[in-house]
Protein backbone atom coordinates (compact mmCIF):
# COMPACT_ATOMS: atom_id res chain seq x y z
CA UNK A 1 0.00 0.00 0.00
CA UNK A 2 1.65 3.35 -1.14
CA UNK A 3 0.14 6.15 0.84
CA UNK A 4 1.24 9.65 0.23
CA UNK A 5 2.59 10.96 3.37
CA UNK A 6 0.69 14.02 3.88
CA UNK A 7 -2.06 11.55 4.45
CA UNK A 8 -0.27 9.48 7.20
CA UNK A 9 0.64 12.98 8.55
CA UNK A 10 -3.31 13.53 8.88
CA UNK A 11 -4.36 10.23 10.04
CA UNK A 12 -1.16 10.13 13.06
CA UNK A 13 -2.65 14.05 14.24
CA UNK A 14 -6.08 12.06 14.24
CA UNK A 15 -4.64 9.48 16.11
CA UNK A 16 -2.99 11.52 19.18
CA UNK A 17 -6.38 13.14 19.40
CA UNK A 18 -8.15 10.33 19.43
CA UNK A 19 -10.52 11.09 16.47
CA UNK A 20 -9.12 8.92 13.95
CA UNK A 21 -12.01 5.93 12.43
CA UNK A 22 -11.39 2.74 12.41
CA UNK A 23 -10.46 2.79 8.60
CA UNK A 24 -7.46 5.23 9.30
CA UNK A 25 -6.21 3.31 11.97
CA UNK A 26 -5.75 -0.07 9.37
CA UNK A 27 -4.29 2.56 6.51
CA UNK A 28 -1.89 3.65 10.12
CA UNK A 29 -1.24 -0.11 10.96
CA UNK A 30 -0.48 -0.89 7.24
CA UNK A 31 1.60 1.57 6.56
CA UNK A 32 3.98 0.84 9.65
CA UNK A 33 4.33 -2.25 8.81
CA UNK A 34 5.32 -1.70 5.46
CA UNK A 35 9.37 -1.07 6.15
CA UNK A 36 11.05 -0.73 9.90
CA UNK A 37 11.77 2.72 8.83
CA UNK A 38 7.88 3.33 9.23
CA UNK A 39 7.67 1.15 11.98
CA UNK A 40 10.65 3.13 14.05
CA UNK A 41 8.72 6.49 13.11
CA UNK A 42 5.48 5.55 14.41
CA UNK A 43 7.06 3.68 17.24
CA UNK A 44 9.34 7.06 18.39
CA UNK A 45 6.05 9.33 17.86
CA UNK A 46 4.12 7.13 20.43
CA UNK A 47 7.30 7.61 22.87
CA UNK A 48 7.19 11.15 21.68
CA UNK A 49 3.51 11.95 21.96
CA UNK A 50 3.32 9.72 25.78
CA UNK A 51 6.69 11.55 27.00
CA UNK A 52 5.77 12.50 30.88
CA UNK A 53 6.87 15.16 32.84
CA UNK A 54 7.13 16.22 36.30
CA UNK A 55 4.18 19.04 35.15
CA UNK A 56 1.32 17.94 35.31
CA UNK A 57 0.06 19.30 31.56
CA UNK A 58 2.45 21.99 29.24
CA UNK A 59 1.20 24.20 27.14
CA UNK A 60 4.44 24.83 24.54
CA UNK A 61 4.47 22.38 22.41
CA UNK A 62 6.77 24.18 19.70
CA UNK A 63 9.26 24.31 22.07
CA UNK A 64 9.09 21.12 23.08
CA UNK A 65 8.79 20.28 18.74
CA UNK A 66 12.29 22.34 18.93
CA UNK A 67 13.90 20.16 21.47
CA UNK A 68 13.29 17.15 19.32
CA UNK A 69 14.46 18.35 16.33
CA UNK A 70 17.65 19.74 18.12
CA UNK A 71 18.44 15.84 18.99
CA UNK A 72 17.90 15.12 15.22
CA UNK A 73 20.93 17.87 14.51
CA UNK A 74 23.33 16.41 16.95
CA UNK A 75 23.20 13.06 14.66
CA UNK A 76 26.77 12.89 13.04
CA UNK A 77 26.89 9.20 11.82
CA UNK A 78 25.05 6.74 8.98
CA UNK A 79 23.57 4.94 10.93
CA UNK A 80 22.01 7.61 13.39
CA UNK A 81 20.89 9.60 10.51
CA UNK A 82 17.96 7.81 9.89
CA UNK A 83 17.17 8.74 13.32
CA UNK A 84 17.32 12.39 13.00
CA UNK A 85 14.99 11.69 9.88
CA UNK A 86 12.76 9.78 12.51
CA UNK A 87 12.64 12.23 15.16
CA UNK A 88 12.17 15.34 12.65
CA UNK A 89 9.15 13.19 11.64
CA UNK A 90 8.09 13.07 14.68
CA UNK A 91 8.67 16.69 15.79
CA UNK A 92 6.67 18.10 12.38
CA UNK A 93 3.77 15.50 13.31
CA UNK A 94 3.66 17.31 16.86
CA UNK A 95 3.30 20.66 15.62
CA UNK A 96 0.58 19.04 13.37
CA UNK A 97 -0.92 17.69 16.20
CA UNK A 98 -0.77 20.52 18.87
CA UNK A 99 -3.54 22.34 15.86
CA UNK A 100 -5.44 19.51 15.87
CA UNK A 101 -5.57 19.76 19.54
CA UNK A 102 -6.56 23.31 19.40
CA UNK A 103 -9.61 21.95 17.63
CA UNK A 104 -10.29 18.96 19.80
CA UNK A 105 -9.01 20.18 23.06
CA UNK A 106 -12.18 20.23 25.37
CA UNK A 107 -14.07 16.96 23.29
CA UNK A 108 -10.85 14.76 24.70
CA UNK A 109 -11.14 16.16 27.90
CA UNK A 110 -14.55 15.57 28.68
CA UNK A 111 -13.10 11.87 27.72
CA UNK A 112 -10.24 11.88 29.50
CA UNK A 113 -10.66 13.99 32.09
CA UNK A 114 -13.88 14.90 33.03
CA UNK A 115 -13.87 18.34 32.00
CA UNK A 116 -17.39 19.60 31.11
CA UNK A 117 -17.28 23.07 28.85
CA UNK A 118 -20.15 24.83 29.42
CA UNK A 119 -21.69 27.28 27.47
CA UNK A 120 -23.67 30.19 29.48
CA UNK A 121 -25.22 31.66 26.56
CA UNK A 122 -25.64 30.20 22.68
CA UNK A 123 -23.19 32.47 21.15
CA UNK A 124 -20.19 32.36 24.33
CA UNK A 125 -17.17 29.98 24.04
CA UNK A 126 -16.15 29.13 27.59
CA UNK A 127 -12.33 27.32 28.23
CA UNK A 128 -11.81 26.37 31.84
CA UNK A 129 -8.78 24.53 33.64
CA UNK A 130 -9.25 22.12 36.54
CA UNK A 131 -5.85 22.21 38.98
CA UNK A 132 -2.60 21.26 37.67
CA UNK A 133 -3.54 22.12 34.13
CA UNK A 134 -2.53 25.14 31.82
CA UNK A 135 -3.32 25.20 28.39
CA UNK A 136 -2.51 27.17 25.53
CA UNK A 137 -5.42 28.72 23.40
CA UNK A 138 -6.15 29.84 20.11
CA UNK A 139 -8.35 33.01 19.89
CA UNK A 140 -10.61 33.42 16.63
CA UNK A 141 -8.59 36.87 15.90
CA UNK A 142 -5.36 35.00 16.37
CA UNK A 143 -4.93 36.07 19.60
CA UNK A 144 -3.23 33.80 21.75
CA UNK A 145 -3.95 33.02 25.35
CA UNK A 146 -2.02 30.85 27.68
CA UNK A 147 -4.71 29.96 30.96
CA UNK A 148 -3.22 29.34 34.05
CA UNK A 149 -4.45 26.40 36.60
CA UNK A 150 -7.64 26.89 38.24
CA UNK A 151 -8.87 29.75 35.57
CA UNK A 152 -11.26 30.00 32.81
CA UNK A 153 -12.27 32.51 30.07
CA UNK A 154 -15.35 33.26 28.34
CA UNK A 155 -15.49 35.24 25.35
CA UNK A 156 -18.55 35.81 22.18
CA UNK A 157 -18.02 33.42 19.44
CA UNK A 158 -16.34 35.12 16.52
CA UNK A 159 -15.50 37.77 18.60
CA UNK A 160 -18.81 39.53 16.39
CA UNK A 161 -19.60 43.18 17.57
CA UNK A 162 -17.24 46.27 17.66
CA UNK A 163 -14.78 44.76 20.67
CA UNK A 164 -13.33 41.84 21.28
CA UNK A 165 -13.61 41.16 25.28
CA UNK A 166 -12.75 38.11 27.42
CA UNK A 167 -13.94 37.52 30.90
CA UNK A 168 -11.18 36.11 32.97
CA UNK A 169 -11.50 34.69 36.32
CA UNK A 170 -7.99 33.87 37.57
CA UNK A 171 -4.94 33.89 35.67
CA UNK A 172 -3.93 34.13 31.82
CA UNK A 173 -0.96 35.66 29.69
CA UNK A 174 -2.42 37.22 26.42
CA UNK A 175 -0.68 37.73 23.14
CA UNK A 176 -2.65 40.41 21.25
CA UNK A 177 -3.59 40.03 17.57
CA UNK A 178 -3.33 43.90 16.14
CA UNK A 179 -6.82 45.00 15.35
CA UNK A 180 -6.94 49.02 15.70
CA UNK A 181 -10.54 48.85 14.85
CA UNK A 182 -11.37 46.22 17.72
CA UNK A 183 -10.02 46.65 20.79
CA UNK A 184 -9.43 43.67 22.71
CA UNK A 185 -10.67 44.08 26.37
CA UNK A 186 -10.17 41.65 29.25
CA UNK A 187 -12.98 41.87 32.17
CA UNK A 188 -11.26 40.35 35.52
CA UNK A 189 -13.51 41.28 38.47
CA UNK A 190 -13.15 44.99 39.05
CA UNK A 191 -11.23 45.82 36.43
CA UNK A 192 -10.89 46.00 32.50
CA UNK A 193 -7.42 46.23 30.90
CA UNK A 194 -7.64 47.11 27.24
CA UNK A 195 -5.15 46.73 24.42
CA UNK A 196 -4.56 46.87 20.26
CA UNK A 197 -1.70 44.74 20.19
CA UNK A 198 0.51 43.84 23.11
CA UNK A 199 1.65 40.43 25.80
CA UNK A 200 0.16 40.90 28.84
CA UNK A 201 -0.20 38.73 32.37
CA UNK A 202 -3.74 39.38 34.19
CA UNK A 203 -3.75 37.64 37.49
CA UNK A 204 -7.08 37.77 39.54
CA UNK A 205 -8.02 34.56 41.39
CA UNK A 206 -10.73 35.69 43.70
CA UNK A 207 -9.70 34.29 46.67
CA UNK A 208 -6.33 36.10 46.76
CA UNK A 209 -8.29 39.00 46.76
CA UNK A 210 -5.69 41.48 44.81
CA UNK A 211 -5.65 42.06 41.23
CA UNK A 212 -2.07 42.20 39.34
CA UNK A 213 -2.21 43.50 35.62
CA UNK A 214 1.43 43.35 34.27
CA UNK A 215 2.65 44.73 30.76
CA UNK A 216 5.75 42.88 28.69
CA UNK A 217 5.28 44.52 25.39
CA UNK A 218 2.89 47.41 23.93
CA UNK A 219 0.59 49.44 25.61
CA UNK A 220 -2.71 49.02 27.85
CA UNK A 221 -5.12 51.16 29.69
CA UNK A 222 -6.74 49.64 32.87
CA UNK A 223 -10.16 50.75 33.95
CA UNK A 224 -11.87 50.35 36.77
CA UNK A 225 -15.61 49.36 36.14
CA UNK A 226 -16.89 51.01 39.17
CA UNK A 227 -15.57 54.36 38.50
CA UNK A 228 -14.47 55.04 35.76
CA UNK A 229 -12.72 58.00 36.16
CA UNK A 230 -10.15 56.05 38.17
CA UNK A 231 -7.51 54.27 35.35
CA UNK A 232 -4.10 53.63 34.29
CA UNK A 233 -2.09 53.66 30.98
CA UNK A 234 0.80 50.85 31.30
CA UNK A 235 4.06 51.05 29.98
CA UNK A 236 6.31 47.47 29.20
CA UNK A 237 7.36 46.67 32.64
CA UNK A 238 4.73 48.53 35.20
CA UNK A 239 2.38 46.43 36.30
CA UNK A 240 -1.13 47.35 38.81
CA UNK A 241 -1.77 46.17 41.93
CA UNK A 242 -5.12 46.77 43.81
CA UNK A 243 -5.53 45.11 46.75
CA UNK A 244 -8.70 44.26 48.06
CA UNK A 245 -8.59 46.33 50.82
CA UNK A 246 -8.13 49.45 48.25
CA UNK A 247 -9.37 51.21 45.19
CA UNK A 248 -6.31 53.01 44.55
CA UNK A 249 -4.70 51.91 41.38
CA UNK A 250 -0.75 50.83 42.64
CA UNK A 251 1.89 51.25 39.59
CA UNK A 252 5.29 49.45 39.94
CA UNK A 253 7.96 47.67 38.13
CA UNK A 254 7.72 43.67 37.98
CA UNK A 255 10.11 40.67 37.77
CA UNK A 256 9.56 38.89 34.59
CA UNK A 257 10.03 35.46 35.76
CA UNK A 258 8.14 36.20 39.09
CA UNK A 259 5.16 37.14 36.71
CA UNK A 260 5.63 34.96 33.52
CA UNK A 261 7.79 31.87 34.58
CA UNK A 262 4.21 29.74 35.17
CA UNK A 263 4.01 30.00 31.47
CA UNK A 264 7.45 28.67 31.05
CA UNK A 265 7.10 25.64 33.60
CA UNK A 266 8.46 27.29 36.42
CA UNK A 267 7.50 27.34 39.84
CA UNK A 268 7.93 30.82 41.47
CA UNK A 269 8.13 32.19 44.78
CA UNK A 270 9.36 35.48 45.85
CA UNK A 271 8.92 36.55 49.57
CA UNK A 272 5.95 33.97 49.61
CA UNK A 273 4.27 32.85 52.94
CA UNK A 274 2.98 29.61 53.42
CA UNK A 275 -0.98 30.40 52.54
CA UNK A 276 0.49 31.58 49.24
CA UNK A 277 2.94 28.40 48.74
CA UNK A 278 0.00 26.47 49.70
CA UNK A 279 -2.57 28.12 47.20
CA UNK A 280 0.09 27.51 44.59
CA UNK A 281 0.97 24.17 45.27
CA UNK A 282 -3.02 23.47 44.91
CA UNK A 283 -3.36 24.82 41.79
CA UNK A 284 -0.04 23.72 40.27
CA UNK A 285 -0.28 20.09 40.94
CA UNK A 286 -3.87 19.64 41.45
CA UNK A 287 -3.94 18.73 45.34
CA UNK A 288 -5.63 19.31 48.60
CA UNK A 289 -3.10 20.55 50.92
CA UNK A 290 -3.82 20.59 55.38
CA UNK A 291 -1.56 22.66 57.08
CA UNK A 292 -1.09 21.56 61.15
CA UNK A 293 0.83 22.57 63.97
CA UNK A 294 2.11 26.10 64.88
CA UNK A 295 3.36 28.21 61.49
CA UNK A 296 6.52 30.19 62.52
CA UNK A 297 5.60 34.02 62.03
CA UNK A 298 8.80 34.89 60.08
CA UNK A 299 7.67 31.81 57.43
CA UNK A 300 8.80 32.62 53.50
CA UNK A 301 9.66 31.41 50.85
CA UNK A 302 11.91 33.11 47.88
CA UNK A 303 12.95 30.07 45.13
CA UNK A 304 12.29 28.83 41.80
CA UNK A 305 11.57 25.24 40.55
CA UNK A 306 11.09 24.29 36.72
CA UNK A 307 9.59 20.49 36.28
CA UNK A 308 9.78 19.27 39.55
CA UNK A 309 7.30 16.92 41.17
CA UNK A 310 5.66 17.71 44.46
CA UNK A 311 7.66 15.17 45.98
CA UNK A 312 10.70 16.97 45.30
CA UNK A 313 9.25 20.29 46.13
CA UNK A 314 8.36 19.42 49.42
CA UNK A 315 11.58 18.03 49.95
CA UNK A 316 13.39 20.72 49.60
CA UNK A 317 11.33 23.21 51.41
CA UNK A 318 11.35 20.58 54.39
CA UNK A 319 14.91 21.05 54.75
CA UNK A 320 14.94 24.53 55.35
CA UNK A 321 11.68 24.98 56.85
CA UNK A 322 11.77 22.26 59.37
CA UNK A 323 8.25 20.76 58.41
CA UNK A 324 7.07 17.10 57.79
CA UNK A 325 4.58 16.70 55.31
CA UNK A 326 2.39 13.19 53.90
CA UNK A 327 1.22 12.47 50.75
CA UNK A 328 -1.75 10.52 50.07
CA UNK A 329 -2.98 10.23 46.51
CA UNK A 330 -4.16 13.87 45.76
CA UNK A 331 -4.34 14.87 49.28
CA UNK A 332 -1.30 16.18 51.32
CA UNK A 333 -0.11 17.04 54.81
CA UNK A 334 1.91 19.59 56.39
CA UNK A 335 2.75 19.26 60.01
CA UNK A 336 4.98 21.92 61.85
Amino acid sequence: MNVPEDQIDLILSKWLTNTASQEELLILENWADLCDENLEIFETFKIVANESTAEPILVNLEEKTNDIWEKALQKKTDSQRKWGIVFKYAASLFLLAALAMSVFYYQQLEKERGNEVVAEAPNYIVRENKPGQKTKIFLPDGSVAYLNSSSSIRYLSGFVGEERRVFLEGECFFEVAKDKSKPFIVESRSVETIALGTAFNVKAFEVEGEIRISLVEGEVSVNQLANTDNFLILKPGKELLLSPDSSTFLEQDFDLEDVIGWKEGKLVFTQANLQEVKLRLERWYGVQIDIRGKVPSNWKVTTVYENQSLKNVLTDLQYSRKFAYEIKHSNVTITF
